[in-house]
């Protein structure tokens, strides 16, 4: 299955081989409702769009989040409007969206349930269907959704020198694959004291500040994601 959508920022590519895995150490989300927050992008130093996510209620135990995604860059101009549902272990229970490709419509929509994904998207007048079996503990990360990374991030507990495999589900490419995160030192990243994680397939630094994502590079910094102050 090709991706249904033009991937501008973290496009979820994988190949190679994982150390011995550990899992991380979590603790619960505690999330008010109203909460908001915007992840800018800069692409070669040039502001080229955002993620911005709300929490906007609860269902039962559950998270009710919706995201907006608006981003111009080069031919391509993206627009994303979704919503999840996360339990407070910030597991998924339903994910949809609306994504506008240059005027051309795309959706998608997961149910989350008994160990796996069933997935339906179109683009366009084409239609996508499938169902993906999904490890125990498996986050939902799609491409561009920083407020997903972010929400992930407040559920761990980081420890300079760990090692990590965390199993993450991507709807756009329809995969459910493994990511290896190692914990670095604390550095001082935009007036925070923060945790460098080294996500080695994904070629990308994150910066995180006592369970807050602050920022997001690329190893060669053309691509910088910064939390909005």
């Amino acid at each position: 299955m090709r991706k249904i959508l033009v991937l501008l920022v973290i496009s979820i590519v994988f190949s190679g081989c994982i150390s011995e895995e550990k899992e991380t150490k979590t603790k619960e989300l505690d999330l008010e409702i109203g909460e908001e927050y915007t992840y800018e992008f800069y692409s070669n130093g040039s502001y080229i769009g955002y993620n911005k996510y709300k929490v906007v209620g609860k269902e039962g135990e559950n998270y009710l989040i919706e995201s907006e995604v608006n981003i111009s860059q080069a031919n391509i101009d993206l627009k994303i409007d979704a919503k999840y549902t996360i339990t407070k272990e910030c597991i998924p229970v339903h994910y949809e969206f609306v994504a506008y490709v240059n005027n051309e419509k795309q959706t998608v929509s997961c149910e989350f349930k008994g160990g796996s994904v069933h997935e339906v998207a179109t683009k366009g007048e084409q239609r996508f269907e499938k169902d993906i079996k999904l490890e125990e503990g498996t986050y939902l990360l799609d491409n561009n959704m920083i407020g997903q990374w972010a929400l992930m991030f407040k559920t761990m507990e980081l420890k300079t020198g760990d090692s990590y495999v965390i199993p993450m589900f991507a709807a756009q490419p329809m995969k459910a694959l493994k990511i290896e995160m190692k914990v670095g030192e604390i550095e001082k990243i935009e007036g925070y004291d923060c945790y460098k994680l080294d996500f080695i397939e994904l070629g990308y630094f994150v910066y995180v500040s006592d369970g807050e994502l602050i920022k997001m590079e690329t190893k060669d910094k053309t691509l910088i994601i910064v939390l909005e102050r």
